[in-house]
C-alpha cells in the first residue's frame, strides 16, 4: 500500500513540475521578447535578470526530477545569491534522497520525511513562480506608464484681457449710393397697339452726380422700340427719351422689354425703365 502511494505521489508530483517547466518557459520567451523591445536600457537589464532567476528555477526543477545532480546546478546569477551560515546547505543544493538508513522497524509509525520534502520544494518553487510573475507584470505595467508618462510641450496660455473693458463704438453702415442715372416712369404701359401703327412713349432721365456724362440706350430685343433723345447730360441735369413702339416690326402678341441706359464713359453707371404693349 505504501509502494502505491508513493507512485502516485512521484506521478503528481511529475505533472506539477512539468506544468511549472511549461509556465517558466512561456515567461521565459515572453521576457526575451520585452529584452528586444525595452526602451531603456535599465528595464533591459531587469529582464535578464529576471530571465536568469527563471533559469534557476528550472535547474531546481531538473534537480527535484533527478535530470540532473544537485552537485553540478551552477549559479547562473551570483549577485543575487543568499549568503548561508556556517555549516548549513543553500537551498537547491541539499541532496535529494537520504543516505542509507535503517529500514524502519514494522512495529515504528511511519513518518513520510522523505515525501513531504519534495512536496514542500514544489510548494517553494510555486511560491517563487508567482513571485516572479508578479514582478513581471509590474514591469510591464510600469515600462508602460513610462511611456505614456513622456514629457509634453508646455503652452503657454494667452494673456487675459479684462472684461470691463468698454465695448467698441457701433458702427453704422454707410446708406448705399444713389443711383447716378434716375429714370421715371419706370414701367411705361402702351396698351393695345394695332398692326401698322405706332404708340409713343417719354421718360424722363435724371443725373444725380456731379459729373456730366453722356449716355446711350440700348437696343430692344424685339427691334421694335425706336428712342430719340440728347445723349449728353449736364452734372445735376435732366433730360427726355421719347420711346416709340412701330407695331409693324412687332411680331404680334404681348410685348414687354426692360431697357439699360447706361454712362459710355463707365457702364456701372445705369438705369433702366420698361415697356409693355399688345400688338393685335
Amino acid at each position: 500500500m505504501s509502494d502505491d502511494f508513493g507512485t502516485m505521489s512521484m506521478r503528481h508530483r511529475a505533472r506539477e513540475i512539468e506544468i511549472l517547466r511549461q509556465h517558466y518557459t512561456r515567461h521565459r520567451d515572453s521576457l526575451g521578447r520585452l529584452v528586444a523591445d525595452a526602451p531603456t536600457e535599465h528595464l533591459a537589464n531587469e529582464y535578464q535578470r529576471l530571465i536568469s532567476e527563471i533559469d534557476v528555477s528550472m535547474r531546481k526543477l531538473d534537480e527535484v526530477e533527478g535530470k540532473i545532480p544537485a552537485t553540478t546546478l551552477a549559479d547562473t546569477n551570483p549577485a543575487f545569491k543568499a549568503g548561508t551560515a556556517p555549516g548549513t546547505t543553500a537551498p537547491g543544493t541539499r541532496p535529494l534522497l537520504r543516505t542509507q538508513e535503517a529500514a524502519p522497524s514494522s512495529g515504528a509509525s511511519y513518518e513520510p520525511t522523505a515525501s513531504t520534502a519534495p512536496q514542500t520544494r514544489a510548494a517553494m518553487i510555486i511560491i517563487a513562480g508567482a513571485v516572479v510573475l508578479g514582478l513581471l507584470v509590474w514591469l510591464i505595467w510600469r515600462a508602460s506608464s513610462d511611456r505614456r508618462q513622456q514629457p509634453r510641450p508646455i503652452v503657454e496660455a494667452p494673456g487675459m484681457t479684462s472684461t470691463n473693458a468698454a465695448p467698441p463704438p457701433a458702427v453704422t453702415p454707410a446708406p448705399p449710393p444713389a443711383p447716378a442715372l434716375k429714370i421715371t416712369p419706370a414701367f411705361a404701359d402702351y396698351g393695345t397697339i394695332r398692326k401698322g401703327t405706332r404708340a409713343v412713349r417719354q421718360f424722363e432721365i435724371v443725373n444725380t452726380s456731379s459729373n456730366p456724362l453722356t449716355f446711350m440706350v440700348a437696343r430692344s430685343g424685339c427691334r421694335c422700340l425706336f428712342y430719340d433723345y440728347n445723349g449728353k447730360l449736364p452734372a445735376k441735369g435732366k433730360e427726355t427719351i421719347t420711346v416709340t413702339v412701330d407695331a409693324a416690326r412687332a411680331k404680334g402678341g404681348a410685348l414687354q422689354e426692360q431697357i439699360d441706359v447706361t454712362a459710355k464713359s463707365d457702364p456701372s453707371v445705369k438705369g433702366t425703365f420698361g415697356s409693355r404693349a399688345v400688338d393685335t
